[in-house]
């Protein structure tokens, strides 16, 4: 790189000092990072601190009430399902699944909305506007009704639901990173890119990329958050996660038939289900918070 490409993106794009105090004292990105780390916890230890197997049935056992509530067992502490499973074995299994399909479809929708995003905000001219129909005709379409109708023509899994979901959520990458590229793309160190004659490949790479990361982080933890709840509703409705899968989507559909005499079957889940959304949601929040322009000084 020469003195002179160097000076440019020392001027336009060196990275201001981080208010870290900022960092510590944002209350909803602790709070978010907290719950987040909480979950991920759960889910990595699962296979360590479960008491039981969650897919061991065991039918003299069905439907015992949390430690808590009259009738409950330490032996499991929150309960044993409609199959005599084992409720917080379920819980922490779960968790890993709640996970995975919020990362999962992070990724998937992050490459594809990314790349559209970049190309439309970069190239422009009729390049954008063939990518800004294709973002408006997955606008039109609704995530819930298409993902029930894919699903249901090709089977229920892990993996197909990722893949559709996905395949569905990625046109708020590509609106946040198509603006973030038209704000950078003319500036100096873009065009000292250009003149030394790096492809359009590298400058994307190298010079566009970068400075996208932040809005990246961003969308992703947004979107996360809306991966996992829709795969609970797909699940609840019975064209999610298939079972026995500890999907908390799918023991909140499990647990309906009880919920008169034993709410808690679906009390349970769903508050897990809510701390995981919100956590992500709050962290998201909170990132957006602490690395825009004017937080950074």
């Amino acid at each position: 790189m020469s003195d002179q490409t160097l000076e440019y993106r020392l001027a336009d794009i060196a990275p201001p000092r981080r208010n870290y105090r900022r960092w510590l004292t944002h209350t909803g990105l602790i709070l978010g990072g907290t719950i987040l780390g909480i979950i991920l916890i759960m889910a990595v230890l699962a296979p360590f601190i479960a008491p039981f197997n969650p897919y061991e049935q065991n039918l003299l056992v069905r439907i015992v009430p949390p430690v808590w509530m009259d009738g409950g067992s330490w032996e499991h502490p929150l309960g044993t399902d409609h199959l005599g499973r084992d409720y917080l074995s379920r819980l922490l299994y779960g968790a890993q699944v709640s996970l995975l399909i919020g990362v999962g479809t992070a990724l998937i929708s992050g490459v594809i909305g990314t790349t559209l995003g970049i190309l439309a905000g970069y190239f422009g001219g009729k390049v954008d506007t063939v990518i800004t129909f294709i973002i408006t005709a997955r606008l039109s379409m609704p995530v819930i009704l298409v993902a029930l109708a894919v699903v249901a023509l090709a089977g229920s899994s892990l993996m197909i639901v990722m893949t559709v979901l996905g395949l569905l959520l990625w046109d708020r990458f590509a609106l946040v990173i198509r603006a973030a590229t038209q704000q950078i793309r003319n500036a100096d160190f873009v065009t000292a890119s250009q003149v030394q004659g790096c492809s359009v490949f590298q400058t994307l790479r190298y010079e566009i990329l970068p400075n996208l990361m932040n809005s990246l982080v961003v969308v992703a933890t947004l979107e996360m958050a809306q991966a996992i709840v829709l795969e609970a509703a797909l699940s609840f409705l019975g064209l999610g996660v298939p079972a026995p899968l500890p999907s908390w989507g799918l023991m909140i559909a499990e647990g309906k038939s009880f919920i008169l005499f034993d709410p808690w079957l679906i009390t349970i889940p769903g508050v897990l289900l809510f701390a995981l959304v919100l956590g992500t949601n709050l962290l998201g929040d909170g990132l957006r918070d602490v690395t825009a322009p004017e937080a950074r000084n």
